[in-house]
């Protein structure tokens, strides 16, 4: 109560509903969240929440509101993973009012923070299932497919990586990746060559295309394959597992630490926020194999520490 009588009497001047809020935040939503498919998934959450708080001034949402927001989602059977999700939307309309100067504080952000994802294990795609699968694929999909095995990118940096990024010269790819952010990795050679091979379109400068035509549907098309795979499979009596596309980062992750590359590279590779998340995929190997892994980072670690700048052109 005592909030919302700070937030009337500091915000009354310049007071903006809910809905005000989300109509004129609409304007800013695809220069601070990127993609399409994005745009939309926050649109969602935003009208889901609307439900909650379309009356309400946006100055007037504080911590109990969205307490109770969380709750009533978790009651219809909504996962952490949704919940966070919705969040997100919310926590960045609300960062929007706050510099607009219509709100102070964020609690959607304090709560998503407090709320941790149930992450399902790690499941790694078999050779035959892989295999199969690729077999099912038309060729610019079985090609990205073999990349995303070959390098750890997500399944939309692949569908929208430009062939003018890539540097055969330097082993390297300019990306896109999540949150709109640019970075820059090397390629093995195995994924340089994949980069390499694919065809010119003359009026399409995506890497993998199909027909001269950016691939738009990549998680579609994945999907439809997968199930189509598995309808084979049982009708032939073969054993299959499906598997989904994003395992494949996990499995070049895997292969990389068993090959001998270093959990730091790793992490740096794959543009993961934090090195826990990385350390998932230890589980995937020997005592040995995993000692080695964090001993190479803590080995690089130190030559940085000791030998300063020059060090570093050494590193991955």
């Amino acid at each position: 109560m005592r909030q919302k009588a700070i937030g009337s009497a500091k915000f009354a001047e310049n007071s903006r509903s809910w809905m005000d809020a989300v109509t004129e935040w609409g304007g800013y939503i695809e220069q601070q969240v990127g993609s399409a498919r994005t745009v939309k998934r926050y649109a969602d959450s935003l009208a889901i929440a609307g439900r909650h708080f379309s009356t309400m001034a946006i100055a007037a949402i504080g911590k109990t509101e969205i307490n109770a927001f969380v709750a009533d989602r978790r009651k219809g059977g909504v996962t952490n993973a949704t919940i966070r999700r919705d969040l997100q939307a919310i926590s960045s309309l609300f960062s929007f009012a706050e510099d607009e100067g219509w709100r102070e504080g964020n609690p959607a952000q304090d709560k998503m923070r407090k709320l941790k994802e149930h992450r399902d294990p790690i499941v790694l795609p078999h050779e035959d299932d892989y295999a199969f699968i690729l077999s099912r694929l038309a060729p610019a999909h079985a090609e990205m497919l073999r990349a995303a095995r070959a390098t750890g990118m997500r399944q939309n940096e692949l569908a929208t990586a430009k062939r003018k990024d890539f540097d055969p010269a330097r082993s390297s790819l300019l990306l896109m990746g999540k949150g709109r952010k640019q970075r820059t990795i090397s390629l093995s050679d195995e994924a340089s060559a994949i980069f390499a091979r694919q065809p010119v379109a003359l009026k399409c400068d995506a890497v993998f295309h199909h027909g001269g035509k950016p691939i738009t549907q990549a998680a579609f098309i994945f999907s439809r394959a997968r199930r189509a795979a598995q309808t084979a499979a049982r009708k032939s009596g073969q054993p299959f597992r499906g598997f989904r596309f994003h395992d494949m980062r996990h499995l070049y992750a895997v292969e990389y630490l068993r090959s001998g590359g270093g959990i730091y590279d790793l992490k740096e590779h794959l543009r993961h926020s934090s090195i826990k998340t990385t350390e998932m995929y230890l589980e995937f190997l020997t005592p040995e194999e995993a000692e080695a892994a964090k001993r190479k980072g803590l080995d690089a670690a130190d030559a940085i520490g000791e030998d300063g700048a020059s060090a570093k052109t050494g590193r991955r």
